[in-house]
């Protein structure tokens, strides 16, 4: 066929054809939210320093926790699982073992188990947290801390952890 047939009708839609097209756009639709949803995580994730977790963290208490001192936990392995460890050396920490494990966590089969990677927890012995406030998760997606509930689908910690307490805390 060549653009000079002019007397040619052009070919018809068929529902076969029309339901073809509608099954791609959805799937390119749906292809392109995952795409973005995960695209910020790994951008969250690539862009995690110390500057950066500690300005969330003093967001989290500006906005969340106003008054108060809060301890940062980081995520180690502890015999084959995970828990969370109080960072009492911030400038000890290392930020880039941190982001590798979180990595490893995610996606190979290193140190399973239903923990943070990163946390917040308000200190012992200051005026009472507004409620569910208390401890808080790093989360990926918003790239910030937020406020961790015990019926929540994120967790904070299997084994129990160390206390905080005003001389590690990281924020007001």
């Amino acid at each position: 066929m060549s653009f000079a047939e002019r007397n040619k009708q052009p070919a018809r839609v068929t529902p076969g054809r029309l339901g073809m097209g509608c099954l791609m756009l959805v799937l390119l639709l749906v292809g392109s939210c995952t795409a973005y949803d995960y695209g910020s995580r790994y951008a969250s994730w690539a862009g995690l320093d110390k500057p950066k977790v500690v300005a969330a963290a003093q967001w989290y208490v500006r906005e969340r926790a106003p008054g108060q001192k809060v301890c940062l936990y980081r995520v180690t392995c502890d015999k084959g699982r995970a828990r969370l460890v109080l960072v009492k050396d911030l400038d000890a920490w290392d930020i880039e073992a941190t982001r590798q494990l979180a990595w490893d966590r995610r996606f190979g089969d290193g140190c399973p188990g239903r923990t943070a990677n990163l946390a917040l927890q308000v200190a012992d012995g200051g005026p009472e947290p507004p409620w569910g406030a208390e401890r808080a998760v790093w989360t990926f997606g918003i790239d910030r801390f937020r406020a961790w509930q015990g019926h929540d689908y994120a967790a904070f910690s299997e084994k129990p952890t160390e206390p905080c307490t005003p001389e590690y805390a990281i924020a007001p």
